[in-house]
């Protein structure tokens, strides 16, 4: 099973648990979670959106599941409701790295993960933005994105960190159920650079 039928099927049964999809974060893992965080606010990626609180989203262009995300979070960015710091990762089709790299090397990325996004194909489950030889930059940018996945503890997209209402760090989640982002990003705070939580 691929991490994304294996997404699915969590997410189907409620094993990532809370009505959100949250994952419960123990004492233990509370520490590898806001070094994560830290990494990820740091990492090569970029922003959709001027307001609103920020979560971060490790995201494929070929995901669909992410699209999915991203035409949710649209109307939300639009309205200044939300930020989305993607942390581009490239593992699930032969040319996701290429894609990957392109938007990276675009003169905007954030508008090209967005016409990516926007031209997905679904049959194929591949995005739209034409891919390129990755540059050395974006291809170690690419290759650490991944690690930082990885040490978070489950290569699956889209993973987020989010900052539930009132919470002081964040939390790790993978996927959000269908219609429920905007549940999720009312009232919550701001994944900051520190690794923490702002409201």
């Amino acid at each position: 099973m691929n991490s994304r039928n294996k997404l699915s099927a969590l997410l189907a049964l409620g094993l990532i648990g809370g009505a959100l999809g949250l994952q419960p974060v123990h004492a233990a893992d509370a520490a590898k979670v806001r070094s994560g965080a830290q990494r990820a606010m740091a990492a090569t990626g970029f922003t959709l959106g001027k307001a609103g609180p920020l979560i971060v989203a490790f995201e494929d262009p070929n995901c669909s599941f992410c699209d999915h995300l991203t035409q949710e979070a649209a109307p939300l960015i639009a309205a200044g409701k939300l930020r989305m710091r993607i942390v581009p990762v490239a593992f699930l089709k032969p040319d996701s790295e290429a894609r990957a790299a392109a938007i990276l090397q675009s003169p905007d990325p954030a508008a090209a993960w967005e016409q990516n996004m926007r031209g997905f194909d679904h049959r194929k489950e591949e995005g739209a933005y034409p891919g390129t030889q990755p540059s050395f930059t974006s291809d170690r940018g690419l290759r650490a994105n991944l690690a930082l996945l990885q040490d978070l503890g489950n290569v699956a997209t889209p993973t987020l960190l989010v900052c539930e209402k009132g919470a002081s760090q964040p939390a790790l989640m993978q996927g959000v159920p269908k219609g429920r982002l905007a549940t999720l990003v009312s009232g919550a705070g701001s994944v900051t650079p520190s690794g923490d939580c702002r409201p």
